[in-house]
């Protein structure tokens, strides 16, 4: 079985779609591959890379230390095991048969934001993006004590 890690550095990172990197490893804590995520501006396209890793690696748990409570039920309706890991540790250390697995979606964080202010990503709850009336240079009229 493959196991998914987010990593910075050989190490589980803090947050699963915020960490720059996937150890993709196997259950004798061999890592297999390092996938490096692309930055993105917005947490939905790194959620989607996400998702096509574990996809194209047959991924079947993925160990977290933080996640949101919208990727965790993404993964629990992917029948994908989630297992907890203690922040910052070694990779080759990690021992899968006694991490604490994640059964209930409370472990998940709220989102700090209730959409991504990117419309193309299929998020239904979008932020509505702040207009800024923009005035035409002919509109605002001479400004004192000004000369051409």
């Amino acid at each position: 079985m493959l196991y998914a890690v987010p990593c910075r550095d050989l190490h589980v990172g803090n947050h699963f779609a915020r960490s720059p990197q996937i150890a993709i490893v196997d259950e004798q804590r061999q890592i297999k591959q390092i996938v490096p995520l692309i930055d993105s501006d917005t947490s939905c396209n790194k959620k989607k890379q996400w998702i096509s890793v574990l996809r194209s690696y047959d991924v079947k748990s993925v160990v977290v230390r933080y996640i949101g409570k919208k990727m965790l039920a993404h993964l629990f309706n992917n029948d994908i095991r989630v297992l907890a890991s203690r922040g910052k540790a070694e990779i080759g250390a990690l021992d899968f048969d006694n991490l604490r697995e994640v059964t209930d979606l409370d472990y998940g964080r709220e989102s700090r934001n209730s959409g991504c202010s990117n419309k193309t990503c299929g998020e239904k709850r979008h932020k509505k993006q702040a207009s800024i009336p923009m005035a035409h240079p002919n509109q605002l009229g001479a400004i004192r004590g000004f000369r051409k």
